[in-house]
Order: structure tokens, then sequence, then C-alpha cells
């Protein structure tokens, strides 16, 4: 009679279980479908970092505090309890005494997991809407990407500290990979640093090599995929200077989703077979 007790207890235990995941999966993914590129999401996220978090700088007390506090927002807003994202880090680097981690969020490649196109932003800043308006981009865009399916992973990683281009590169190839992946290439947001020039085209972009050009040839045109060394793009928009649209802050939240809908196309290029 121990037998058979147990084996009913033991499949009434398990489909309890499977019922129960089941069920907290379909909630996960209807919060995920909720999110979308909104004016009222961006603006929510913008003003979080500006009203409540302030300067996130590293070399200043005030700044390592609100760094800590941007960390601690984004894994929250992306995690299991509002996107649905498991949030992971890196090792991090030391300095001032504490430990700087990078924050990520995937959405798994289908058919080639192993290939990651990356999207980084630095989430430091002086408090200012135009660097709080690039961490908040990224955020909307792995929010409202959280759906597609890609064939390659789409990574969507956070950096602590802002450095260059080049430095950035650097952190993410060697922290930001698991043993057996390969990146494809890098897309990286910036705070435009300078006032806006009146040339007709409002995307800035460094890309020093000729593969970094063919990279963003092939995001912005869908030309040949470049091969070799791994490519990278960072680019700017006005939407992301504090020289633009001041006093304008509806107009910048709606050019602003406007710009993270063709930063989303490129992403999805990117990620394609």
């Amino acid at each position: 009679m121990i037998l058979p007790v147990g084996v009913v207890i033991g499949t009434i235990i398990f489909m309890y279980m499977y019922f129960y995941n089941e069920r907290r999966d379909e909630q996960e993914h209807a919060v995920i479908a909720s999110h979308g590129l909104r004016v009222n999401d961006l603006d929510d996220m913008v003003m979080k970092f500006t009203d409540r978090i302030g300067v996130r700088d590293i070399e200043i007390e005030q700044g390592r505090t609100g760094l800590k506090s941007a960390a601690s927002m984004i894994e929250g807003s992306l995690g299991p309890q509002n996107v649905g994202f498991p949030v992971k880090k890196d090792d991090g680097e030391a300095r001032h005494g504490l430990l700087w981690k990078s924050l990520w969020v995937d959405i798994r490649g289908k058919k080639m997991p192993e290939r990651v196109v990356i999207a980084a932003v630095s989430f430091a800043g002086a408090g200012e809407t135009a660097d709080a308006n690039t961490a908040s981009t990224l955020m909307m865009l792995a929010s409202s990407m959280a759906r597609d399916e890609p064939a390659r992973t789409i990574r969507f990683v956070f950096l602590p500290i802002d450095q260059s281009p080049a430095q950035q590169n650097a952190w993410l190839i060697q922290r930001c990979l698991q043993e057996n992946e390969i990146c494809d290439g890098i897309i990286g947001i910036r705070t435009m640093k300078k006032k806006p020039e009146l040339t007709g085209e409002d995307w800035q972009v460094v890309a020093p090599s000729s593969a970094d050009q063919a990279w963003w040839q092939f995001l912005k045109q869908g030309a040949n995929r470049p091969a070799g060394a791994v490519p990278s793009v960072w680019i700017t928009h006005p939407v992301f200077s504090s020289h633009a649209w001041e006093g304008q802050r509806s107009r910048r939240l709606e050019k602003t989703i406007q710009v993270a809908g063709t930063i989303t196309s490129w992403l999805r290029r990117a990620a394609e077979e």
C-alpha cells in the first residue's frame, strides 16, 4: 500500500509544480507583451534617472551612490518581476574600493544562440535628460523586443562607466561573452557631447575601421554583413544631446520613440540568420 500512495502523492506534486510553472511563465510573457515603445514609459524612465537618481559619476561619492541606484533600477525594471528577463552581471572592475559590474539581458537566438549581437549603453551620466535618455532608450528596446524570436542572440548591456568606444568594446568582448559565444557586432548608444551640427544628417557615428563602416552600411541598408574582426558602431543623435529641444520635452520624447524604432530595425537586421 505504501508504494502506490507514494506514487500518487508524487504525481500530485509533479502536476502542481508543472501547472504552477506554466502559469508563472504565462504571467511573465503577459507582462513582457504589455511593454512597447510608448512615450509615457520613456518619460517615466527618464524622470527616474533625472529626478530620483540624479548624477551617476564614478569619480564622486554622490555619483557612485547614483550609479548603484541606477543599477538597481535597471535590474528591477527588466527583471523577473516586471519585464521578465533574468538579469546577468559580469565580474566587474574595482574602482574607489567598490566593484562595478555591467548588467545585461538576452533575447536568445533560436537558430544560432551562440552568435551574439550586442546593444550597449553606459548608464553613467550627469543626471541630465540627455544621458537619461540613452539608458532609458536601451531599456525600452529590451522591453519592446522581448517577444522577438531572432536567429542570433541579442544582448542588451548596461555599462557602469562612461569610457571611449574602444574601451567600451574591450569591456564588452572581455566581460560580457560566455566561453562558447562569438560576438557578431556591437551597436552602442552614446550621449551627444557637442551641439548638433546642421548638416542634414542627425546620426553621428564612431566607426573608425573599414569593418566598422561596413557594419554601419549593413545596419542601415542591408549591405553585405562584414566578416572578420568584431565590427562596432557607437551612435548618437540629437535626442541624446543636452543642447537640443531645450524646453521641448514632449517633442524630444516623441522623437526618441522614432529613433528607438529605427534602432529596433537595425537590431532585427543584425540578428537575422
